[in-house]
């Protein structure tokens, strides 16, 4: 069965949802209920369940700009073969050879006044997008937080004085073992030298801490006991922190099988957990940062992503809630299989971008997260308000009954579940 057949695309309302003015009206009170509905969540799940904000210039225009992520896929191509990688056929059969054309980019460039941030990552590798510094700059210069996750083989010197030049704010390098051998089998054409060569260039190259610079270890079976090691390595190449990921993006058999949790606790998984902890205390130790996931599965209201002011632009210019609701197929979620639904809001530069905003499909997402988070911050508030014994996760359990069903999509999805 091909990849990617299973599709729900958006088509545009009668009249729009709202105009500007309602829109951020809608979003200012919303703001003000988030920061006690983040301090929930960090209290129940941790401050690494809570969405990724790299730079500080983010918290004095959230209030200003009503979309707070748009993740652009600069590139689905890519220059090396990992072992994990779910969108191996997605890639085999992309338009353009992968590459976003610049007409799609035209196309957001006159709404990046209204976003906070832009992510120029998607299924692919960045660098591999020729015109990727000057869409930086123009984000930049749109007064937009910048950043790109790379495997970084071709983060040359020359690259790294660009992108610092450009702007950049965050950099994150995928190296998912901390020794030669086994970095190399897991990200095949890769060098694990050059890799590290050229993210401790950005640490030399870079100026007061810009960007900030990262480190992704997915973990699996095969490199879980290197997790002091990456922390090791992080100290040595002058990175800032490292997130400690799941294996979970499954589409078909591509990615199948490396994944390091489950459905409940098991001996293996406190293992992991420990090991875990004592990466972290390390880490720290050496002014590291780690962020990590669940290993078992907690429902949240809403993911990282969150839709209700995030959008994701594929290579060719389909519009989506997300990368995983972009390229649906069939994928394994806890062991089991189930498919993914492919949801498009429409595609660029051919319909409007607020357009898409406004779409039905969009506007169906949007507006059942923010159901979903609400019934979850009411029910915590009831409990603080009525002086309840209950514990934050007998509220958690009673939270869950009150929201309303996750999209079909997202309920077959890891980072719904935390993990």
């Amino acid at each position: 069965m091909r990849l990617g057949q299973y599709s729900l695309c958006g088509k545009a309302l009668s009249s729009p949802v709202q105009d500007d003015a309602a829109y951020n009206n809608r979003l200012e009170s919303a703001g003000k209920r988030r920061s006690t509905f983040s301090e929930i969540l960090r209290t129940l799940f941790g401050k690494s369940h809570q969405r990724q904000r790299h730079g500080p210039s983010l918290a004095q225009s959230e209030a200003k700009r009503p979309w707070r992520l748009l993740q652009v896929e600069s590139s689905l191509a890519c220059n090396i073969r990992c072992v994990m990688c779910p969108w191996k056929e997605f890639r085999a059969n992309a338009e353009h050879h992968g590459i976003m054309p610049g007409k799609i980019w035209d196309a957001i460039r006159p709404h990046l006044s209204n976003v906070q941030s832009v992510d120029f990552t998607g299924g692919g590798e960045p660098l591999l997008q020729p015109l990727l510094t000057q869409w930086v700059e123009d984000a930049k210069s749109a007064g937009c937080e910048t950043g790109i996750l790379t495997n970084g083989l071709l983060l040359s010197r020359d690259m790294a004085h660009k992108l610092v030049s450009a702007g950049l704010d965050w950099l994150c390098v995928s190296i998912d073992a901390a020794e030669k051998a086994e970095y190399e089998r897991i990200r095949v054409g890769s060098s694990f030298e050059k890799v590290c060569e050229n993210l401790a260039n950005i640490g030399r190259i870079r100026s007061l801490g810009t960007p900030k610079t990262m480190i992704n270890f997915v973990m699996m079976a095969s490199n879980i006991h290197q997790l002091e090691d990456m922390a090791r390595l992080a100290a040595d190449l002058a990175v800032d922190q490292v997130n400690f990921k799941k294996c979970g993006v499954i589409r078909g058999d591509h990615g199948k099988g490396h994944g390091v949790f489950g459905g409940e606790q098991t001996a293996e998984t406190r293992r992991v957990q420990k090991a875990l902890s004592r990466a972290k205390k390390l880490a720290q130790s050496m002014s590291v940062q780690t962020t990590m996931s669940r290993f078992t599965p907690a429902e949240r209201p809403v993911c990282e992503q969150d839709p209700r002011d995030s959008m994701f632009v594929r290579h060719d210019g389909l519009v989506a809630p997300c990368i995983s609701l972009a390229n649906g197929g069939i994928t394994t979620f806890l062991g089991q299989e189930a498919i993914m639904p492919s949801v498009c809001f429409g595609r660029l530069p051919d319909a409007d971008f607020m357009g898409l905003w406004n779409t039905e499909t969009c506007a169906f997402y949007r507006e059942r997260f923010e159901q979903r988070a609400r019934a979850y911050e009411e029910t915590f508030i009831e409990g603080l308000i009525s002086d309840s014994l209950r514990t934050p996760q007998r509220l958690h359990e009673a939270a869950l009954k009150r929201m309303a069903d996750a999209p079909e999509g997202c309920r077959v999805c890891h980072y719904l579940y935390g993990i």
